[in-house]
């Protein structure tokens, strides 16, 4: 069967994975090569299992890091708390660590097999359906480039993110994302000196509204991430107009988050023109697929970074994908469904546990901030850490 891929983000490179042993496999991708940037992720959950059934696990880790956990800071430096990593990884039977997003992207490159065709630059614009027999199902899917290339093939699989260009074709009316209501900024830079002061532990400011990052991110690099509340009306309509991208802009990064804390100040000051800046979203749809089209990853079930399991779930969720047409054999259609009614309920508790995690993710006022706090505090109890750490790792 011949497979065209939207996508060489991790969902895309995930699949492609999978299915180049028993078919013909071309992923596009609209980049000029791979992406870089990101911030750092924890993996864990049904991505990490998927990742050592499909061999790829130690390649990961290998790019990965493990912290010793999180240190919490005021706005005049002092620290106001922490919270270890060790009751985390033990919950998790050691199957736990972090990794920036880019890394776990090199890494499935590194890993991809060599009969895949890997087409970077190549931006799809248009997907419509083929091979159409009377008023029967469709058995083949076209692809239009930018360029005006046209790619025909038995199935299409959109794996082009949260913001997918194929969503609204394969169900009508959930094109668009659902904000969660925050904006989200991060970006890496080079500063071995601050690197050194950050040592084992993220650092994450104890304020109300916006809360700011820093950590280090190996070779001397510093990884910064911002988050900031938006309007709850605006983030409640889903027209145009409130779910576009934001444009990055330095100036007011740094003029609205200055002050969280002396280390993040530092890091805000190195803020470059262009960098990762986008609202946290998920994406939410009744289908995911129609005719010989699917949608994967992101595309098809972005949890929000609220979540915690985008790349987890990326990982699995093309897996299982592949699993179902591996196991469908010619009917894909069937394998398209087997595969939703397999992963779909996974999926829905990722994404409720992330609308559940919204409201406390950054502080709305300072009670709320005070009951982080406490909350904090009662962790570091006797078995209450082990506990914590086991509800964090079920959605």
């Amino acid at each position: 069967m011949d497979v065209t891929v939207i996508g060489g983000g991790i969902a895309g490179l995930s699949l492609a994975h999978q299915l180049a042993p028993d078919h013909a496999v071309t992923v596009l991708e609209a980049s000029p090569g791979p992406r870089g940037g990101g911030y750092m992720i924890d993996f864990f959950g049904p991505g990490f299992f998927a990742a050592e059934r499909m061999g790829i696990i130690d390649e990961l880790r290998s790019r990965g890091h493990a912290y010793d956990g999180v240190r919490y800071g005021t706005p005049d430096g002092a620290e106001s708390g922490r919270i270890d990593v060790g009751p985390l990884v033990a919950a998790a039977g050691g199957r736990y660590f972090s990794i920036l997003r880019p890394e776990v992207e090199l890494g499935l490159l590194a890993m991809l097999p060599g009969t895949v065709d890997l087409r970077y630059g190549a931006r799809a614009v248009a997907v419509r359906h083929a091979g159409l027999e009377g008023a029967g199902s469709p058995r083949r899917a076209l692809v239009e480039l930018a360029d005006g290339t046209r790619i025909e093939s038995d199935l299409v699989v959109a794996c082009d993110g949260v913001r997918s260009g194929v969503r609204e074709q394969v169900a009508p009316g959930h094109g668009r994302i659902v904000p969660m209501g925050y904006r989200v900024a991060s970006y890496l830079y080079q500063d071995p000196q601050l690197a050194e002061e950050l040592g084992e532990r993220m650092l994450m400011t104890d304020t109300v509204g916006r809360v700011g990052w820093a950590y280090a991110a190996g070779d001397g690099r510093v990884g910064a991430m911002f988050a900031e509340r938006i309007d709850a009306a605006t983030t409640a309509r889903t027209d145009a107009a409130t779910t576009e991208r934001p444009v990055p802009d330095r100036e007011r990064l740094q003029r609205e988050f200055a002050g969280l804390h002396p280390q993040v100040d530092r890091a805000l000051a190195h803020a470059p023109e262009n960098y990762y800046d986008d609202l946290v979203a998920q994406a939410v749809t009744p289908r995911w697929s129609r005719g010989r089209v699917v949608l994967a990853g992101d595309a098809a079930h972005a949890p929000s970074l609220l979540a915690g399991q985008g790349t987890s779930l990326a990982i699995a969720g093309a897996e299982a994908l592949a699993r179902s047409l591996r196991a469908a054999g010619p009917h894909v259609e069937s394998g398209l469904v087997e595969y939703e009614r397999r992963w779909r309920p996974t999926v829905h508790a990722a994404q409720r546990a992330g609308r559940r995690s919204a409201s406390f993710f950054a502080p709305a006022n300072r009670a709320q901030l005070r009951f982080q706090q406490i909350a904090r505090r009662a962790v570091t109890l006797p078995g209450a850490s082990l506990f914590a750490a086991r509800s964090f790792l079920a959605p």
